[in-house]
């Protein structure tokens, strides 16, 4: 049995999944963020501990299996929420979550530092800003100098719970890419970002490939109602543990994640040359990933929900728009920001609620064509997969289908099944 945990970034959720990958339980916990003026998300140590303790004893209760039985713990999560603890162990803050914005001065600082001068080559991102813990790490020492101590540790969500139960700081070089200190190029953490920064390489995690084995268990892990003496396995953020579980290193798919966003990924055999619109990093077993996102996608259809006619839910606003059967006839949705807003034009006496609704699957399906030519796919030459809430809606399914021009096959992209399938294979070879 299986263990597979995602620190998602509203909830977290935990599964015990058999050897052939069925799930026997799962169970989740929401997450209480702490807000405040100035772009403050936090999340307090103590509630994520509580979270991670009730969706683990969630999914055990539902699967009916005791602890004892688990082989394997996989962890896969939001990839840039971190903390600060002092060389006793004790937390100096909160997490600070990826939605946290307090940063963006000591981003544009870095984006001007000679040291970084090569950003893109290294990281994930294409720029500091999008790597946001090597932002947040720069504005708290901008902002509170002396605050992080040459004995602390910096840790991220993961790295926090692998700490807790084998005792030993490890992160993925998966996620390690995401957070701006990192070089792919080097292979370990990249010295002029920790300069930058004004950190040593001794403060933050070791780095092992994705889908590896970090440690084993410890009596600490009791604490969390887990046994002593099992593997840890770390299965990088929730994207790739998703195409991890749609086997795309086996398909050569392309997977669209229809969701909150939207996102376009694929899974290569070599690390791609950097680009500034799209995300790359190291993949299970020695391979790599390119995707594009996109932050309108349910996002931007629960917002019409709000406004159209008889669109109270999801069920409702696909069946308005499938009342549309000559498209939106002429109607144009423009969505304008990723957080929901967005105009229509072209608007004419003749157009109904309908018409609204399918324009905006229209714009969203445009958005994901648009993606999926910037990551420089084929879809012709792939089998193209299709995950997320939004694939469950044939129409929406079908609109984006004429839009890449390929058909689509609605599949399971699960995180959690991703990270159980990194840990059989982990513990097996």
């Amino acid at each position: 049995m299986i263990l597979a945990i995602d620190c998602g970034s509203t909830s977290f959720k935990a599964a015990v999944v058999e050897r052939r990958l069925n799930v026997r339980g799962i169970a989740s916990a929401r997450l209480d963020y702490h807000f405040a003026s100035g772009g403050k998300v936090e999340l307090a140590v103590e509630d994520v501990s509580t979270a991670f303790r009730k969706a683990v004893a969630g999914a055990l209760r539902a699967a009916g299996v005791k602890a004892a039985l688990l082989q394997a713990i996989a962890i896969t999560s939001q990839a840039q929420t971190f903390t600060v603890f002092d060389r006793r162990g004790c937390a100096k803050m909160r997490f600070i979550s990826w939605q946290d914005n307090r940063a963006g001065a000591a981003s544009a600082t870095l984006k001007k530092t000679v040291l970084l001068a090569d950003f893109a080559d290294h990281c994930s991102f294409g720029e500091p800003l999008a790597a946001l813990q090597v932002c947040q790490i720069k504005h708290l020492q901008q902002t509170r100098p002396g605050f992080i101590r040459p004995g602390d540790l910096l840790l991220k969500l993961p790295t926090y719970f692998v700490w807790r139960l084998t005792g030993e700081p490890v992160m993925d070089d998966n996620l390690a890419a995401m957070s701006g200190l990192y070089s792919l190029v080097l292979g370990h953490w990249w010295p002029a970002a920790l300069k930058a920064c004004g950190i040593r390489r001794e403060q933050l995690p070791r780095v092992i490939p994705v889908g590896s084995v970090a440690a084993r268990t410890t009596a600490a892990a009791r604490a969390f109602g887990l046994p002593e003496g099992i593997s840890v396995v770390l299965a990088g953020n929730d994207q790739t543990a998703g195409a991890y579980g749609a086997q795309l290193d086996r398909n050569n798919a392309l997977l669209l994640t229809l969701g909150t966003a939207q996102v376009a990924y694929v899974c290569l055999r070599r690390m791609p040359v950097p680009h500034a619109a799209l995300v790359r990093g190291p993949y299970p077993g020695g391979r790599a990933y390119r995707l594009a996102a996109d932050g309108c996608g349910g996002n931007i259809i629960n917002w019409a929900q709000s406004v159209l006619a008889h669109c109270e839910s999801d069920e409702k606003f696909f069946a308005q728009a499938a009342r549309s059967k000559r498209g939106s006839r002429g109607l144009v949705f423009e969505p304008t920001l990723d957080n929901g807003t967005g105009v229509w034009r072209n608007v004419a006496l003749h157009h109904t609620p309908a018409d609204f609704a399918r324009s905006v699957i229209e714009a969203l399906s445009r958005r994901m064509a648009a993606m999926v030519r910037t990551l420089g796919v084929s879809p012709r030459r792939h089998k193209v997969l299709a995950a997320g809430g939004g694939s469950q809606s044939a129409l929406f399914v079908r609109i984006v289908s004429e839009a890449i021009g390929a058909a689509i096959h609605v599949t399971t992209a699960s995180p959690l099944l991703g990270a159980a399938r990194m840990a059989l294979k982990a513990i097996l070879h």
